[in-house]
């Protein structure tokens, strides 16, 4: 197996969390799909996960411009629910700058950044339309990776976060057959790690800031309140 990175959701703002939560990480996505930050704190994130040696990518909203994020020096876009090649190849156009894409000219801290190639692109499939579709997906130049959405392809499938469920298992191998035959890097985010890298993960995607620091005390002080 190829090495498996490992990597959480941000939400919360500040650079110096953000540098804090991606110490121990391969990756970190800045989720503007669901969490509150603006483009200011945004770019924050970004230099503080940076800082701690991690690579910042940025999951936009379905509708949301990209060129804030790039502009800021991300060094990938993760785009959710994608269903088809079509909607992948309009995803890797806003990566480029004409004629091979879409991409406005507006560096600002990219502009004093090294960069080595294009930032990554990274596909997020979520419902039955883009299992159906993942080699197609999968297959589009310029595409670094697919990751399956647990949660919100489970609920795709009628089988709201029944993780272990057979439709959803199905699913996700069909994905990793396509992305393995497209020789385009697969990841999961939503399953419990461990089960993520027996399904063949090599991106992991696990829990949020927001979740992790509210495990992480709740079983502290279960330890004191034990002891």
């Amino acid at each position: 197996m190829s090495h498996v990175e490992v990597g959480t959701a941000l939400s919360l703002p500040g650079a110096a969390l953000a540098e804090l939560v991606a110490r121990h990480l391969d990756f970190v996505w800045v989720d503007l799909e669901h969490g509150a930050l603006g483009p200011a704190e945004m770019q924050d994130a970004i230099v503080g996960i940076q800082a701690a040696g991690a690579r910042a990518h940025v999951r936009v909203g379905s509708a949301m411009a990209t060129a804030p994020a790039l502009d800021a020096g991300a060094d990938g876009i993760v785009f959710p629910r994608v269903t088809g090649p079509e909607t992948a190849g309009a995803a890797v156009a806003a990566l480029h700058h004409p004629p091979a894409g879409r991409r406005g000219y507006g560096p600002r801290r990219e502009a004093v950044r090294e960069r080595h190639g294009l930032p990554a692109c990274t596909l997020q499939i979520e419902d039955a339309a883009g299992v159906e579709a993942a080699e197609a997906i999968a297959s589009v130049p310029g595409v670094d990776a697919v990751v399956v959405g647990a949660a919100d392809l489970s609920f795709a499938l009628g089988v709201p976060l029944e993780l272990d469920s057979p439709a959803l298992q199905a699913a996700i191998a069909a994905v990793r057959q396509a992305a393995a035959r497209a020789g385009t890097r697969f990841g999961i985010a939503g399953l419990p790690p461990a089960r993520a890298v027996a399904c063949g993960a090599e991106l992991v995607l696990h829990g949020s800031d927001v979740r992790l620091i509210d495990s992480t005390f709740e079983r502290l002080v279960k330890e004191v309140v034990d002891a």
